[in-house]
């Protein structure tokens, strides 16, 4: 299987940063953690780029939830320190040429 896209990831916190700051990332993430449905509705409202941060979101909690990681992200400007080790681990291994871990890796 070959991921349809053909956006790689960030290698730093640093240039993760602005995606996981976005609002509708912050959304999708926090929905997903309390095991709300997907909103169709808001998405329909939402601009093509805040479509794909609010997946991200929702995808990225769900791996949380894989890795056993329980977060509770209550301001959108305060990304806890659990989901920052947790995305700058993942942005290192892509740095470093490490095969990917997460659920969506090509087979």
């Amino acid at each position: 299987m070959v991921p349809n896209d053909t956006i790689h990831g960030a290698c730093s916190w640093r240039s993760a940063r602005q995606a996981v700051c976005h609002h509708a990332f912050h959304t999708g993430f926090v929905e997903a953690m309390s095991d709300k449905p997907f909103d169709y509705a808001a998405l329909d409202a939402m601009t093509e780029y805040e479509q794909h941060r609010y997946e991200n979101g929702r995808e990225l909690a769900w791996e949380c939830r894989q890795a056993r990681l329980i977060i509770r992200w209550t301001r959108r400007d305060a990304v806890p320190r659990a989901l920052r080790d947790f995305i700058t681990s993942r942005a290192l291994r892509r740095r470093a040429g490490l095969p990917r871990t997460d659920p969506y890796r090509a087979r």
